[in-house]
This record gives structure tokens, C-alpha cells and sequence, in this order.
């Protein structure tokens, strides 16, 4: 049966070298191996993106989120909190390239120095397990934090002033908090590290082998925190262009206003429509495989089996294809954030941090900065006095 084979057993990697068995036989005919040499190259295709393309986003990524960081976090900008979430996002966002990603690609590149030390040490195959999941946790759940408190002040606005930068500290360390305990459950429990993208052997462990995790982990890290997002997205959009209709009946002069409730929902809708984009197609890739792989598993000797393992295969593929660009999510914020509500802040502090001259017009909100702002969508004091008052505003101010 093999002679007659174009595909030999030494072209399959895991079998190249070994004296194959009749089990290796059972578990790769001649369909699956010549259909192994047809998918081999997008596979390294995926590799190549995985190894050079991960190192290149996490050092571009390392990089962008610590100018972030630099920018969010001076006197004037802090005083937002937006830029509280923000900044804390790009801190998390760097700890996650560096302990999730770059030491994926080094345990990958390098089975048999840095996964073998992996390997042969349980508690840090068990720390790299509990930090795996709560930084990828930690991003998004803040993400759908930021969400939640844009819908507050949205559709509660005589609430807003309460949404201070002090009291999105406590929701920070309240969601850091809960995430890592969740976490600690890596400590008992090994779900389903035996498959990584990166393409690394697993840890040999003593800790109780749960592979359904990954069900209530792909629920909890896509669907549930995506379902919030859009929910909450599309119930900010249509509670916006109701207040705008019911501002420009009530006055002439509403649209000072809107345009900041606008701005506001741009920066929202950026940040988290491109990390809905991102994990979505990885979301319903990693979804098909679990189920393909535990309802339509079969025996080697059954008729189905090739068909059962093509299709795997071509999942497995799929979703580190996808991953690639779902580690996107960790260092694009830079970008969003320059095209956002606070472009002209922010790109305005980023030209001084640099050393480059800025426009004296540019500059006006700086000198305001003593002036406590609770939230991002509230305009400067300079832009204040520039706007005309409406109704609202003007009984707020006689009150």
C-alpha cells in the first residue's frame, strides 16, 4: 500500500526518522498523507507568521503601548477617565505580548532548550498557564469595563459627574482582581495547552486534566465579553441620535453637545469594534473545531476517518491563522487612540513629548489642565467658553 503511494511516511514530519508501525500506518493512509503535502504550504505559511510576524508585533507592540502609556498618563491627560482605562490597558496589553506571545514563539522555535525547561519544571509550566489566562482576560474584560461606563454616562447623564477617574480606579482593580482569581484555577486544572498555535509540545502534568474548560474559556474570552460590546454598542449609538433629535427640537443650539457625545462614541466604537473584529473569526473557528472534534471524531479504521482528519487538520490550520491577527488586538490601540475623540490631545502631547513645536491654538486646554475633568466626552474649559450654551447647561449653571 505505501509503494504504490506518491507520499512517502519520511515526508510526514512526526513520522520523518521513525520506524513506522502498523498503528502509524492506521493513522496515516495515503489520502491523509497526500492530502498533508497539498495543506503543507499554508502551513508554513502560518508558522512564518506565528514565529516572525508575533516577533514583530510584539516589538512593535512593546513599543507603541509604552508611548501610550507616557502620553495617557501626564498631568493633563489623567485627569480622564477614559485615559485610566486606556493607560492600565496598554500596561496589560505589553504584559500579554511579552508573557503570552514572545515566550509562545521561544517555546516553539526552541524545543529543545527553552520547552524543555518548560517541560521539566511543573510550576513553570503552571505559572506560564495561569499568566496565559488572565492577561488575555484582563484586556478584554477592561474593554467591556469601558463599555459599560461609556453606556452609563450616555444614557444616564446626570450621572456622569460620578464616573470619576478615582472611582474607574476601583473598577480596574476590581475586574484585575476577579480575573485572577479565575485564573488561579490553571493552579488544579489543565485544559487544552496540548494544542498550541505556536506548535509546542505541552508540559508533562500532575495537575487534573479538564479539556472541556476550553468550552466555558472560548464563552468567557469571546462570546460573552462580544455579546456585551455590541449589546452595549448599538444601545449608545441609538440612545445618541435620540438625544440629538430631541436636542435639536428643544433648541437651536444642541449641537455643541452632540458633537462631544459623538467624539466620545467614535473613541468607544473604535477600540471595541476592532477587538470584536479581531476575535470574532477566531471566536467561530475555534467553536467549529470543538465541535467537528468531539461530535464527529471517529477510529482510524472507520470509512469517515480521512474525512474526519482533513477537516482537523484544515480547523487546527484555520484558527492559528487567525490567532495571528487576533494578537493584532494587543498593539493597534496606538493607532486608534491618535484617530480618536483625543487625537488633537493627544497627538498635540505626543508632538511635545518628542520635542516638536505645537500650534499656541493647540496648546489652550493645557493651560487648563488644573481644572478637574471627570470624563473624556466633557470638553475643555477653553472649549467651554468658545461653545454656545444650551438650555440644559444654562439651568445647570443657574441651579
Amino acid at each position: 500500500m505505501s509503494s504504490s503511494c506518491p507520499v512517502s511516511y519520511s515526508q510526514i514530519e512526526d513520522l520523518a526518522g521513525k520506524n513506522i508501525t502498523a498503528d502509524d500506518e492506521l493513522k496515516w493512509p495515503c489520502a491523509l498523507r497526500v492530502f498533508w503535502i497539498d495543506i503543507l504550504p499554508f502551513v508554513e505559511l502560518v508558522r512564518g507568521l506565528l514565529s516572525y510576524g508575533t516577533s514583530i508585533i510584539v516589538a512593535l507592540g512593546l513599543i507603541f503601548n509604552a508611548i501610550s502609556f507616557i502620553v495617557l498618563t501626564r498631568k493633563h491627560m489623567r485627569k480622564s477617565t477614559t485615559n485610566m482605562y486606556l493607560s492600565v490597558l496598554a500596561v496589560y496589553d505589553c504584559l500579554s505580548l511579552t508573557l503570552n506571545f514572545m515566550i509562545g514563539v521561544l517555546r516553539g522555535q526552541n524545543p529543545n532548550t527553552v520547552n524543555k525547561d518548560f517541560q521539566q519544571s511543573e510550576g513553570l509550566c503552571t505559572f506560564h498557564g495561569v499568566i496565559v489566562e488572565l492577561f488575555n482576560l484582563l484586556s478584554v474584560w477592561l474593554i467591556v469595563a469601558f463599555t459599560v461606563e461609556r453606556f452609563i454616562m450616555v444614557k444616564f447623564p446626570l450621572k456622569a459627574k460620578n464616573l470619576t477617574p478615582q472611582r474607574a480606579l476601583y473598577t480596574v482593580i476590581g475586574v484585575s482582581v476577579t480575573v485572577f482569581i479565575f485564573s488561579l484555577h490553571k493552579i488544579a486544572v489543565s485544559g487544552f495547552e496540548g494544542d498550541s498555535v505556536f506548535g509546542y509540545k505541552a508540559c508533562k502534568t500532575r495537575r487534573a486534566i479538564f479539556p472541556e474548560i476550553i468550552y466555558f474559556y472560548v464563552a468567557f474570552n469571546t462570546w460573552l465579553p462580544t455579546f456585551i460590546i455590541v449589546s452595549f454598542n448599538t444601545m449608545i449609538i441609538l440612545e445618541i441620535k435620540k438625544n440629538q433629535k430631541k436636542r435639536k427640537e428643544m433648541t437651536s443650539n444642541a449641537n455643541a453637545m452632540s458633537k462631544s457625545d459623538e467624539k466620545a462614541t467614535k473613541l468607544l466604537l473604535a477600540v471595541s469594534s476592532a477587538y470584536v473584529i479581531l476575535i470574532l473569526p477566531l471566536g467561530l473557528i475555534q467553536t467549529t473545531e470543538l465541535i467537528w472534534n468531539n461530535t464527529e471524531k471517529v477510529g482510524t479504521t472507520d470509512p469517515n476517518y480521512v474525512h474526519f482528519m482533513t477537516t482537523k487538520i484544515k480547523l487546527k490550520w484555520s484558527r492559528a491563522f487567525f490567532f495571528f491577527f487576533y494578537q493584532f488586538n494587543f498593539a493597534i490601540n496606538f493607532f486608534l487612540y491618535v484617530s480618536s475623540s483625543s487625537a488633537t490631545r493627544f497627538r498635540t502631547t505626543l508632538r511635545r513629548l518628542l520635542g516638536f513645536k505645537v500650534k499656541k491654538e493647540d496648546m489652550t486646554w493645557i493651560s487648563q489642565s488644573h481644572v478637574p475633568k471627570k470624563n473624556m466626552i466633557a470638553p475643555a474649559q477653553s472649549e467651554v467658553s468658545e461653545i454656545p450654551k444650551t438650555s440644559q447647561e444654562k439651568d445647570k449653571d443657574n441651579a
